[in-house]
């Protein structure tokens, strides 16, 4: 018996959208926990040069209903905070639950949002049909669970955010280069010293 397309059931799906020196790309939200930062090794890597090699994480935050969020922090796994921080809807902030919309800039240069859908699984791939599209997978066993998955490396596919979702244009504060360079001198220089 063969059913329709459309009438797949509907699930949430979470989304981050970024625009880097790259352009613009998506990542679809799922596992515990991404690492977010210039640095390869990061779930999430950034081309900036504004952004510390481990900027920000992500962890999943599980509901009673069994579905989720995310929560955004500033810095690493062990604590240590980034060199430019991270705003979201123009507030620095060191932590914060992410909504559907958020806007949220790395350091002065970055800028990214968080959606979040109720799609049909058609529906979806048809929303990941343009820009430029990336998964980071990771195998959910239990949406209420936090605990670290497994990562497959990303795959390339398409997204298109809906016109009535582009990102609102935060003015970054403009840092004189130099003050960057001595910034980021001075942080490698006291991270040796200790």
């Amino acid at each position: 018996m063969a059913t329709d397309a459309k009438s797949s059931p509907s699930q949430i799906w979470h989304v981050l959208v970024i625009d880097d020196e790259q352009g613009r790309r998506a990542v679809a939200l799922s596992a515990a926990t991404y690492s977010i930062g210039r640095d390869p090794s990061n779930a999430i890597v950034i081309d900036s040069a504004a952004v510390s090699r481990q900027h920000a994480l992500l962890l999943r935050l599980p509901h009673k209903d069994g579905q989720y969020t995310y929560r955004l922090l500033d810095g690493n796994i062990d604590g240590k905070r980034s060199t430019n921080g991270i705003s979201v809807n123009g507030q620095r902030c060191l932590s914060w639950d992410l909504k559907d919309g958020d806007q949220i800039l790395l350091g002065d240069q970055v800028r990214m949002q968080y959606c979040i859908r109720r799609l049909s699984d058609e529906d979806f791939q048809q929303y990941l049909q343009s820009v430029s599209f990336r998964s980071v997978k990771a195998e959910v066993v239990d949406r209420r669970s936090t605990a670290m998955q497994r990562f497959d490396p990303p795959s390339m596919q398409a997204i298109l955010p809906q016109e009535t979702e582009k990102i609102k244009d935060v003015k970054p504060q403009r840092r004189h280069p130099l003050r960057l360079l001595f910034q980021t001198l001075w942080g490698l220089l006291r991270g040796k010293l200790r």
